[in-house]
């Protein structure tokens, strides 16, 4: 004879979607501990619930009500892991961005100050690794002050520190000084994404 909680498993496992959502709903404060537990990176609460439904109805689909351990135990298990390989993913995009980014003072000592100039810059090599840089340096401009800016687009541009002194009509130590807070800010972002 089937308890109460068995019979709302079985007939979850059979397709019930509302014995599902049911059991689903029993489990939900799992899935809040370890969202208070973990951050993931663009996750909100439904997104949390939606891996939550996922790994439950996984969870469901391979539990056997025969064995020693509660379902409870089983999806939160199962949860667990499941969070831990997007943390893992998560972290992977992160570390990927670091191998396809350069310093700007590393791109100068390569090329020179026309660092830009006709170059294209091959390595990226898909759009996703775009994305990854740029989402990481998406709100950079706020943290630059209007003149810092202005050194930043003209770097971009290919200009060298001499010309953009002279297009900015200041003198080369206060460039080769916005070039240098620039580089600290850009590592320092690029650090805390």
């Amino acid at each position: 004879m089937l308890n109460e909680n068995e019979l709302l498993l079985t007939q979850a496992k059979i397709g019930s979607s509302d014995a599902f959502e049911e059991l689903f709903q029993k489990y939900v404060p799992i899935v809040l501990r370890q969202r208070s537990a973990y951050y993931l990176r663009d996750y909100d609460l439904d997104d949390w619930l939606q891996e939550g439904r996922i790994v439950c109805f996984q969870s469901l689909q391979r539990y056997n009500i025969k064995q020693d351990v509660t379902f409870g135990l089983f999806f939160k298990i199962n949860f667990k892991r499941r969070i831990v390989t997007l943390l893992r993913h998560q972290e992977a995009q992160k570390r990927q961005i670091y191998h396809y980014t350069e310093s700007l003072e590393s791109k100068v000592d390569q090329l020179g100050e026309v660092f830009s100039k006709g170059v294209v810059d091959y390595r990226a090599g898909t759009s996703i690794d775009y994305i990854f840089i740029r989402e990481s340096l998406e709100d950079f401009s706020e943290q630059l002050s209007k003149f810092e800016i202005k050194v930043y687009i003209y770097l971009l541009l290919g200009e060298g520190v001499e010309s953009i002194a002279n297009i900015l009509n200041v003198s080369v130590v206060k460039v080769t000084s916005g070039y240098s807070r620039l580089r600290k800010k850009i590592k320092k972002q690029l650090m805390e994404e």
